[in-house]
């Protein structure tokens, strides 16, 4: 009876080491569009926003040969020399960005504007005939998805990838398969956190330029924490689940920092699954001890991930026997009940064991143990802001499928929308066909 209580190793590293289709559950597959081009005759691309967010994104562009910055854009003189310098391609500037759309020699641009601007230059960027990567939260209002999607199907050649840099992270690739292969059993629960214990502010030179800077602050602008934040981990708990919301309540303030924000400083959301299944959600901007990682728990097991580390718990008593378990998955005697329910590392590592060696497959299991005792520190192959944009730049080259497409770029704006007008309002709020039948009801008796 007691080997049925322990791992298997083999079954434990078959899960937890293997991408496997993870990644292929969501992606959708990229017209096969320049596939003649090499490094030597790059995609060429624009770039609208050179901010924080921007040059972020611009940093690890720039080492990427596949794809080249010809143009840049913003309109705060600072920020646009910034990205010229972090860039380092000597691209032409432009303070208007539908000027630099009109260039025939760019084939793709990449957006790192605030949120309501999104819509409209996604729209532009599509009608001027280029590829468009948006960062997240792909639009701003609950219509604006449409807008996109008539956008999209006018331009059915270009490619729409949305900056949701967990889709990209080997790590979540690996942790996702582990769920698909029943190693946490029935999930019922994510609890997902991202506190500061900062006042969100950037400095400015001149009262004018405060909410062109400080946008994020401003309603106007902004979905302030749940499009800021939690937009990356309602997109995984959505992955994890393999289902978008059905409703969410949620509440939320500015407490704490009186400054003339009009987005909260802190809020807490529940959104409810077509299952039962609960995200509970929340941000502080008053502490950081806990920082941001997602937890998903199922009955047999729990994933604690973030980008660059996740570990894996068996639950002490897992019900394997359950008629939601797939199979005894826990069989075996080689990692025993203490070392599973103390945490075990996983890795972001491509590869299924039977595909490996007889030495690399002991090596594999030697690192598990070794980073499990803290001696060992494991890292993903590439940075997944990297691997984004190298997937978007793939997807025109090579039609490599596309990371983050529209169908997962709208479920996190629903997410986020939702989510915000709960705050606002105090009542729960439906996704629609969600609402409940007496709910319906009422609303064509009041219409």
């Amino acid at each position: 009876m007691e080997k049925k209580k322990d791992v298997t190793r083999r079954d434990f590293l078959k899960v937890a080491a293997t991408v496997g289709a993870a990644s292929s559950l969501t992606s959708v597959v990229a017209p096969h569009i320049m596939t003649a081009q090499t490094v030597g005759n790059p995609t060429r691309y624009g770039f609208i926003g050179t901010g924080t967010e921007g040059c972020t994104l611009l940093k690890f562009l720039a080492t990427i040969p596949e794809g080249r910055c010809i143009a840049t854009c913003d309109i705060y003189p600072p920020n646009l020399k910034k990205g010229v310098d972090t860039i380092g391609s000597n691209p032409e500037t432009y303070t208007e960005y539908r000027k630099m759309l009109e260039r025939k020699d760019m084939d793709a641009v990449f957006i790192a504007t605030p949120l309501n601007l999104h819509t409209e230059m996604v729209v532009d960027g599509l009608n001027a005939g280029k590829h468009v990567f948006v960062e997240k939260t792909m639009y701003f209002k609950e219509d604006e998805g449409d807008i996109i999607r008539k956008a999209m199907d006018d331009h059915p050649k270009q490619i729409v990838q949305v900056g949701l840099q967990r889709r990209s992270s080997v790590l979540y690739q690996v942790a996702m398969e582990m769920i698909r292969k029943g190693a946490l059993g029935k999930i019922m629960t994510v609890r997902a956190q991202w506190d500061r214990n900062s006042n969100w502010r950037r400095p400015v030179p001149d009262p004018k330029f405060e909410r062109l800077l400080n946008w994020r602050m401003y309603k106007e602008y902004s979905g302030g924490m749940m499009a800021e934040l939690a937009s990356h981990q309602i997109d995984v708990a959505n992955w994890a689940i393999g289902a978008e919301p059905k409703s969410v309540i949620a509440t939320g303030g500015i407490d704490y920092w009186k400054d003339g924000r009009e987005v909260c400083d802190n809020v807490h959301a529940v959104y409810e699954y077509p299952g039962g299944q609960k995200l509970i959600w929340s941000g502080v901007m008053s502490n950081a001890h806990f920082e941001f990682s997602e937890q998903i728990m199922g009955d047999q097991g729990t994933l604690i991930i973030t980008l660059g580390k996740g570990m894996y718990y068996r639950e002490p008593m897992a019900k394997v026997s359950s008629g939601n378990s797939k199979e005894n998955w826990w069989a075996g005697a080689t990692v025993n009940n203490q070392a599973a329910a103390a945490g075990i590392p996983i890795f972001p590592e491509t590869g299924a064991m039977n595909e490996l060696g007889f030495m690399d497959r002991e090596m594999r299991y030697a690192k598990h143990w070794l980073a499990s005792m803290g001696i060992y520190n494991y890292e993903e192959p590439h940075d997944p802001w990297w691997t984004e944009l190298h997937n978007f730049l793939m997807s025109i080259r090579e039609g490599k499928p596309i990371a983050a497409p529209y169908a997962l770029g709208k479920a996190d704006a629903q997410g986020v929308i939702y989510g915000n007008r709960a705050i606002e309002t105090g009542e729960r709020v439906y996704w629609p066909g969600q609402e409940p039948q007496d709910a319906t009801k009422k609303a064509k008796k009041i219409a």
